[in-house]
């Protein structure tokens, strides 16, 4: 149900728009020019932006924007260019020849060079600011007029390559207040030139130029920012401020004005040059590089200048501050520069400038000094290993990994210094080997008098000087000797231990270079692996002074670092071995726990054939104890064939002891007989077939001996109790002369020397040489020392003997070792050709190389004789068509 209808009246069904108002459009653009001039005088709030939108948009509506455009962009331009005249020119810096060497020269003239400083500091400030203030209300002024011309941006500009009023506004700023010259408007800059046209001259660079105000801006940034790398304070949001303002802007030419509407009714197109020589081309840069389009004149000007100042800078101070300081200040302030220059760079430069940067200043304050740092005389790479200065290390370590080739030229030098200082270690104990005596003093304290022969020579006690530490060890100069070169050598691997994990980060390519250098020298000795096995041998025998169980293992650890250096690895085993044999026969290792696991750290290095051997003459000894307990078992069960004395043997077998047949053995007095053919008797029974060769130069007995004070107990090597057996019964003045001992015990003349010298010649005489002497000669005599006497009742009396090899002894371990080889190349060859069937002669010289390389480095002429035995055997043959290959003889 409806109400009651309104009546009708004619005409009441349509509605019409109000009639518009309309202005001239002179008034309309005269208008809009007022408010312009209103918001950049600061008077703003006197208006309304609705009218002046308003007025704007009925220009544009009306078809003429391209009027209200050039207009609005004259009064801007006005404006930038009063502002440029009245408030930045008159606080142009004055202009000061910049020195990037300041502080040199007198104190006064130091003072002088802080007081430009900071005179220029103030008034580039002062003139940064005023840039700064004059951008910040140009600023404000834009975002208002951006506001009050949206539409015109939106409709106008927007549908043509008319820069909208903001980015007018910028550009106009970069051209009327950066460009600004006192000397009246800039040429324009000519187009680019066309084929076959005549080049046009270059025009000055703003930059160039000191009437502008870009050559004032650029210049003053530079120079403070050089007070402030000289030290003094300046302010850094002064220089943030205005390098902000050029990273804004664009450095591209102007834009064409004024411009006009295209030819046609209505069109309100803009045309852009016309009336203003258009074609100029807005894509040149004019303020920098013309490559960098698009760019800001930070990149296209300011930025290369800076770069270019900052080399010039540090390439003086750097040369300076070599010249002035040691390499670990240098290497300190140059870092100091670095981390200064990073802040720098982050505080107020763009983002673009900091990589390029810190890429100059590690090319001029680190790249061009890598030699003269690592190689001063005085303070560089040597002194700073040398006093183990592991902070200033790490630094250098740290500044070298900046640039390329750094740590390749630290790992060069590194390696240098090793060399070099290994080759003086090796150089000090080739002079302590030449000085000492090939047989050294038997006194174990080095106290020998002087000899009292004919000749009246005095003996000179070991001078180990050149060696750098005494290693308190038995035996003579050589061995000492010997010692002490493996101990230089571990103390000189644990500092580099430390540098390599403190100062070099535990860096692998360091590490490598420092263990190929540690092997170049250390092979250079040719003697190492004999010294590193005595080494080893001292510190397993029982009984060492000063070290616990915990600190051998310790050393021993490190040695099996100077065992990965060595070549000819099998040259160590064979030292090793004999070394170990002694020490079993001798019962004078710390324990079978620390020599099993020294086998099982070589298993680990080498392999187990390493340690076939020792771990068979291990075994032995196990065996030799078990059988030693069923011998007495044995003995006490028929006494009938019970030995005169206790006797422990020791069953050795040919296979892995390192002990070679004798030619000549010793005569056992009738008493020790008696003991060895009761064992004899025993050991036949429990085995059948075998032959037992007893080998008293390796055996020591325990002999009581009565002298006319007191008895004592003698602890001696079996060969001088041989020797002593033959005094006993004979009277105090009875004599036996050299020539009767060697008839009656057989034994080599360098053993019965060696024998006699230990017991008429060493601390404890229980003999009497005569004539005395510290030598044994074939005229000798000698009598038993019925007078001696001792404080203790056990004594024991160490046969003399170079532990280190003589040369004849040294030729016999190489004969054998090489004899050792060629068995090995030969089971090599073999074993390769039997899997390959069929091989070219030179990769098989490859392959054996390279599988006996882990034992030693065989040579090439070698590996073919060996191809010729094996050829010989028939084990391979040549090929019929080519000489070259050979082939696998099933």
């Amino acid at each position: 149900m409806s109400g009651p209808r309104r009546p009708m009246t004619k005409g009441a069904g349509r509605v019409k728009a109000p009639r518009k108002h309309v202005q001239p459009l002179d008034d309309t653009l005269q208008r809009v020019e007022e408010a312009v001039a209103q918001i950049q005088q600061h008077q703003a709030s006197q208006l309304s932006f609705e009218a002046v939108y308003r007025n704007s948009y009925n220009l544009v509506l009306h078809k003429q924007g391209h009027t209200l455009y050039n207009a609005v962009s004259t009064l801007i331009i006005n404006h930038l260019e009063s502002e440029a005249r009245n408030k930045i020119v008159p606080v142009f810096p004055p202009s000061v020849a910049v020195s990037v060497a300041s502080g040199s020269g007198t104190q006064s003239g130091g003072q002088q060079a802080a007081a430009s400083n900071m005179a220029q500091a103030e008034a580039g400030q002062l003139f940064l600011d005023r840039v700064k203030e004059v951008w910040d209300d140009h600023s404000a002024c834009m975002g208002k007029l951006k506001d009050v011309f949206k539409y015109m941006d939106k409709v106008y500009t927007g549908s043509s390559s008319l820069p909208s009023t903001w980015d007018l506004g910028l550009s106009l700023f970069f051209h009327h207040v950066i460009l600004f010259s006192t000397s009246g408007p800039r040429p324009k800059p000519p187009p680019p030139s066309r084929a076959g046209s005549r080049a046009q001259p270059p025009t000055i660079s703003p930059v160039a130029d000191p009437t502008t105000i870009a050559s004032h801006l650029i210049n003053t940034l530079l120079s403070v920012i050089r007070i402030e790398r000289e030290g003094e304070v300046v302010s850094r949001h002064s220089i943030a401020d205005v390098v902000a303002i050029l990273s804004t802007l664009t450095d591209e030419g102007p834009i064409p004005l004024p411009v006009t509407a295209s030819q046609g009714t209505g069109s309100g197109t803009p045309v852009l040059g016309v009336g203003s020589g258009g074609g100029s081309g807005r894509g040149a840069a004019v303020m920098g590089e013309q490559g960098l389009i698009g760019q800001s004149p930070y990149r296209t000007a300011f930025e290369k200048a800076f770069l270019k100042q900052s080399e010039e800078f540090y390439q003086r101070e750097s040369k300076q501050l070599l010249v002035e300081n040691d390499c670990p200040t240098f290497l300190k302030k140059i870092n100091r520069r670095l981390e200064e220059e990073r802040t720098r760079a982050q505080t107020y430069l763009a983002p673009s400038t900091e990589p390029l940067l810190v890429n100059l200043l590690e090319r001029t304050l680190i790249s061009a000094h890598l030699t003269a740092i690592l190689d001063h005389p005085a303070s560089g790479l040597s002194t700073l290993i040398q006093d183990s200065r592991l902070d200033d290390l790490r630094l250098l370590y740290t500044l070298f990994g900046r640039v390329g080739t750094g740590h390749a030229a630290l790992q060069t030098a590194v390696s240098k210094w090793i060399i070099e200082i290994g080759g003086k270690v090796n150089e000090g104990l080739l002079v302590v080997l030449e000085r000492g005596d090939d047989e050294g003093a038997a006194d174990p304290k080095g106290k020998g008098k002087a000899r009292e022969d004919a000749a009246g020579d005095t003996d000179m006690k070991p001078d180990i000087s050149a060696v750098k530490k005494k290693v308190e060890a038995p035996g003579n100069a050589k061995t000492k000797a010997a010692l002490a070169w493996v101990q230089n050598v571990l103390d000189l691997k644990d500092k580099f231990d430390a540098i390599l994990n403190k100062a070099f980060s535990g860096d692998k390519a360091f590490e490598k270079s420092i263990n190929d250098a540690f092997s170049v020298f250390v092979n250079q000795n040719t003697k190492s692996p004999e010294y590193i096995s005595l080494f080893i041998d001292e510190n397993l025998k029982k009984g060492l002074k000063g070290k616990t169980e915990v600190e051998v293992d310790d050393v021993l650890n490190k040695t099996i670092a100077l065992f990965r250096f060595l070549i000819e690895k099998d040259h160590f085993e064979k030292y090793y071995n004999s070394h170990l044999a002694k020490r079993l026969i001798s019962s004078r290792s710390v324990s079978d726990d620390a020599e099993r696991n020294m086998l099982a750290k070589f298993k680990v290095e080498a392999g187990a054939a390493f340690t076939k051997s020792a771990e068979g003459m291990m075994k032995d000894i196990k065996t030799s104890e078990d059988a030693l307990a069923e011998y007495k078992r044995y003995q006490d069960r028929t006494p009938a064939v019970k030995a005169p004395f206790s006797m422990e043997p020791i069953v050795c077998g040919q296979n892995f002891w390192p002990f070679s047949n004798k030619d000549q053995i010793c005569n056992l007095p009738p008493v020790l007989l008696d003991g060895v053919k009761a064992y004899e008797a025993f050991y036949n029974v429990k085995h059948s077939g075998r032959v037992l060769t007893f080998r008293p130069e390796l055996g020591s007995v325990d002999v009581k001996t009565k002298f006319k004070a007191r008895t004592h107990e003698l602890s001696v090597s079996t060969h001088c109790m041989c020797v002593l057996a033959l005094f006993e019964g004979l009277g105090d003045d009875e004599s036996l002369s050299y020539q009767d001992i060697a008839s009656s015990t057989n034994m080599a003349a360098a053993d019965l020397k060696r024998t006699l010298q230990s017991l008429a010649c060493a601390k404890f005489k229980v003999l009497t040489k005569v004539p005395k002497g510290r030598d044994v000669d074939d005229t000798d005599s000698f009598l038993f020392n019925s007078a001696f006497t001792a404080p203790l009742a056990k004594i024991k009396i160490q046969t003399v003997a170079s532990k280190v090899e003589s040369a004849d002894e040294r030729r016999e371990t190489e004969e054998k070792v090489e004899e050792m080889r060629n068995t090995q190349c030969d089971a090599c060859i073999v074993r390769v050709m039997k899997d390959r069937k069929v091989l070219q002669h030179t990769d098989l010289v490859n392959e054996v190389i390279r599988q006996l390389s882990s034992r030693f480095l065989p040579k090439p002429a070698m590996i073919k004789k060996a191809i010729e035995r094996m050829i010989e055997k028939e084990y391979l043959e040549r090929d019929e068509n080519d000489r070259r290959t050979l082939r696998y003889m099933a």
